[in-house]
């Protein structure tokens, strides 16, 4: 997916690739250069940026030689396996004055463009809390064993796909997380120190609270979805199919208006293109502001290297603080 927003966007173009499937880069068009090793390709000339899209325990070895060789560097979620490797990955980053991002994409969905701008136009008043869920079936979902294991992942369901969703909370919390605790269960699948569900409480340096439940339980399905709550009024986004509602009112407790939203053009466009077709979109937008950054320009709505960070602080507060029974301070 990422290559079919390259062969859209008009920010950002393919020009060189290395992949295990040697079918797949010969299928690629003839200008783009094809490396035999990554290493090989991370210290050419053939590119300005790289896009690490291997299994996580890859991640840090190559973004710090991306890095190191002059290049920019986007990575898919999560950012590492571990949080020592994310700390150094951001360190090199800063060294080399490079620009490093992590590719949370449901950032772009319409429906969190919508819940963001309503906290920010200040239409729910003072943020109070952000709450959300994130749910698939389970190993169902997987097509490599290294996607449930803790070695490899780091985690199980917060980091994967609970993490896209603990990501929009912090990003529509706009502040920085001190406090974490939380609650796993191993139960379901009995997976080697993997969780099937996991339950994080969250609190801000001012006071906002957030609330996540992530879970390889949903048998309903894939879905997400994420409410922020002021003392005005609050705001959701949920996806699939995507929606969102935005709640108002003029004084706390006042009457209460109603704006729900639904985003005909992409469910019509899901349903004939698939699911992809909507995370090209995101991706396309993420190049956007990727290039604005790397220019001095404005992030956006870009997932920066510190935002990955994060993302994989808080989960592993989660796991100290199952293990320890307590609230773990976040630095």
């Amino acid at each position: 997916m990422r290559k079919q927003a390259l062969e859209v966007s008009t920010e950002c173009e393919l020009t060189a690739a290395f992949d295990l499937d040697s079918a797949a880069l010969a299928k690629l068009p003839g200008h783009v250069s094809v490396f035999k090793d990554a290493e090989q390709l991370l210290k050419s000339d053939a590119c300005d940026a790289i896009i690490i899209s291997t299994p996580t325990h890859f991640h840090k070895d190559l973004a710090l030689t991306a890095l190191e060789n002059g290049k920019h560097v986007i990575v898919e979620k999560p950012m590492a396996s571990s949080l020592a490797d994310c700390e150094q990955m951001v360190e090199t980053a800063k060294r080399c004055g490079k620009l490093l991002t992590v590719g949370f994409n449901h950032r772009y969905f319409a429906a969190i463009k919508e819940v963001k701008a309503a906290i920010q136009s200040g239409a729910l008043g003072t943020l109070r809390y952000v709450k959300g869920y994130a749910g698939h079936t389970g190993l169902s979902e997987f097509k490599s064993e290294w996607m449930y294991d803790k070695d490899k992942m780091g985690g199980g369901t917060l980091m994967d796909n609970g993490i896209h969703t603990l990501d929009l909370i912090c990003y529509l919390m706009d502040d920085r997380v001190s406090d974490v605790s939380g609650m796993i269960s191993t139960k379901t699948w009995q997976l080697d120190r993997t969780e099937d569900n996991a339950f994080v409480h969250l609190r801000t340096q001012s006071g906002i609270m957030g609330s996540l439940h992530s879970s390889w339980t949903e048998w309903k399905g894939y879905h997400f979805c994420v409410e922020a709550y002021g003392d005005l009024g609050m705001a959701r986004a949920y996806y699939a199919p995507m929606s969102s509602t935005i709640i108002t009112m003029d004084k706390p407790g006042g009457q209460a208006h109603k704006k729900r939203n639904f985003y005909i053009p992409a469910i019509f466009r899901e349903k004939f293109k698939g699911w992809q077709s909507t995370v090209v979109q995101t991706f396309v937008e993420e190049f956007h502001d990727f290039v604005s950054l790397a220019n001095g320009g404005p992030a956006g709505a870009i997932a920066t290297a510190q935002d990955g960070l994060r993302s994989i602080a808080i989960p592993n507060a989660v796991y100290e603080s199952d293990r320890d029974r307590s609230v773990v301070t976040v630095l």
